[in-house]
């Protein structure tokens, strides 16, 4: 059963008894009842989910490399920092000219330890000239929409919360989420649901419009069009909670993380409209072109030499470099770069 305060909420902020999808995505996320909005840090071991920069601390390092041997000079941009993982590990020179964006108060706590400027959206970010944005595991916490192809008709999914368990509906699809299908060339199916990443688009869409960035860069596990047919789940949509898949979201109000696949191919349409090149490629083969190869080897030839407590350091460090490298694990994600042209 949802709490009368959670249901009182909703009704009053939306004056209706029906959400969108996305729209509960976004109340379950990040509203004052939200799973990210409360003091429990949430991507962390004693957490509900890991990703890859917790998983190995290389993860950054590596990417430094890349902004590095990519002659990338100017602003740096995080989306997502969370409780700064993936930067912690940078020189003082690149965090000297990094921004942070992290919509969780208890995740910015412990990002002021790091010394650089924090906000909780880049809308407050003024006059910024940036040359990188890039982010893990950001975009699919992007609330999306769900569309349902029924009787010849689009329709999407909504949550009526009128009455004392919240339940699945079908609503009206509105015209920007048909106009993505469209112009993404989705055909209907009555086999699957479709995560409409309208959102995604918008947001991406006013970062370039505001900043102007020279180069994004990505990383998420998702799909390329041409290959949802053949993936056997009706949806890509999932909700995490201590380090397992949970439930329903409608039944865990912001008890639980929501996901969903990113539309790769969707991403790159949107990038080279905008005047960009862009590149998908998985986030093994990208960390072996950061040195992540030259890395490993470097760390067992230490291990190798190595006795005692030193040696079980070495051999953690390897395993968590080997898991972010594991195509069948963190090393399958995709990573965008996207470059102005």
């Amino acid at each position: 059963m949802i709490g009368k305060d959670k249901k009182k909420y909703l009704i009053e902020k939306y004056k209706s008894k029906s959400l969108y999808f996305d729209q509960f995505m976004e109340e379950s996320l990040y509203s004052k009842y939200g799973f990210f909005n409360n003091e429990k840090t949430r991507s962390k071991k004693t957490g509900d989910f890991l990703t890859s920069p917790e998983v190995s601390e290389y993860f950054g390092n590596l990417i430094e490399n890349w902004i590095e041997v990519n002659n990338i000079r100017g602003t740096l941009l995080e989306l997502g920092s969370g409780t700064g993982s993936l930067i912690k590990n940078f020189t003082d020179e690149k965090k000297s000219r990094l921004l942070a964006v992290e919509r969780s108060a208890t995740a910015r706590k412990e990002l002021q330890n790091l010394g650089i400027q924090i906000v909780d959206s880049p809308s407050k970010l003024k006059n910024q000239t940036i040359d990188l944005i890039f982010g893990n595991e950001i975009l699919d916490n992007i609330p999306c929409s769900i569309a349902i192809y029924k009787n010849n008709k689009w329709f999407e999914k909504g949550v009526d919360i009128s009455n004392e368990n919240f339940r699945y509906e079908l609503l009206s699809i509105r015209d920007k989420n048909k106009k993505w299908l469209t112009s993404n060339n989705i055909s209907g199916c009555e086999e699957f649901e479709i995560e409409v990443q309208t959102n995604i688009q918008e947001f991406i869409i006013k970062l370039i419009k505001n900043f102007q960035p020279n180069n994004f860069m990505f990383f998420d596990y998702g799909y390329f069009q041409k290959e949802r047919i053949n993936k056997k789940y009706t949806s890509l949509l999932r909700t995490y909670k201590n380090h397992h898949l949970a439930g329903d979201p409608i039944l865990n109000f912001g008890e639980v993380d929501i996901t969903y696949d990113i539309n790769f191919s969707a991403l790159q349409n949107l990038f080279i409209k905008y005047g960009y090149k862009a590149s998908i490629i998985t986030q093994k083969k990208f960390l072996e072109s950061c040195g992540a190869v030259t890395l490993l080897k470097t760390l067992k030839n230490l291990k190798n030499s190595s006795e005692g407590l030193e040696q079980l350091k070495l051999q953690d460090k390897i395993l968590g470099l080997e898991t972010i490298l594991n195509l069948n694990g963190l090393g399958g994600f995709y990573v965008l770069n996207a470059k102005k042209v």
